[in-house]
């Protein structure tokens, strides 16, 4: 026997693996049969009449319904806007009088406290005048010109 024989036997796997891949590819090929093609031709046969038949429906529906529907989406636009603009007049002109209600109530506020202030200036004043007359009446007596 020639080396190259030998070796051949050992290592080249060739002739083996060629009848296992066709062994593989026979029995891969029967239990699967003709499924892909048939699920093929069934799509393409279902893609067929869809294009013939139901794209043609689906314009013509979309022809006579689209305008109506949008037509319809412009007036519900066309009415929230509306409301979304009378809600901000509304609550601008709440927000206005509650402003105005609580600018009033400060304003009494600060008048109360300035007249108790003036009050209290004013009794101070009266208080200290008083004193002074005392006081004045009391070194005029002193001095003798009462």
């Amino acid at each position: 026997m020639d080396v190259n024989e030998v070796f051949s036997r050992l290592f080249d796997h060739r002739p083996f693996l060629r009848g296992e891949i066709e062994f593989f590819r026979k029995e891969f090929e029967e239990k699967r049969g003709d499924r892909e093609v048939e699920q093929l031709f069934r799509s393409l046969e279902l893609i067929t009449e869809i294009k013939e038949g139901q794209i043609e429906k689906i314009v013509n529906s979309s022809d006579d319904n689209l305008p109506r529907t949008i037509a319809d989406v412009q007036v519900a636009l066309h009415m929230c806007e509306d409301t979304l603009e009378t809600e901000k007049k509304f609550v601008s002109e709440e927000l206005l009088a509650k402003k105005r209600g609580e600018r009033r109530v400060r304003l009494a506020a600060v008048q109360q406290d300035v007249q108790e202030k003036l009050k209290l200036l004013e009794d101070s004043y009266q208080e200290k005048e008083q004193a002074m007359r005392a006081q004045f009446e009391h070194l005029e007596k002193s001095a003798g010109y009462l």
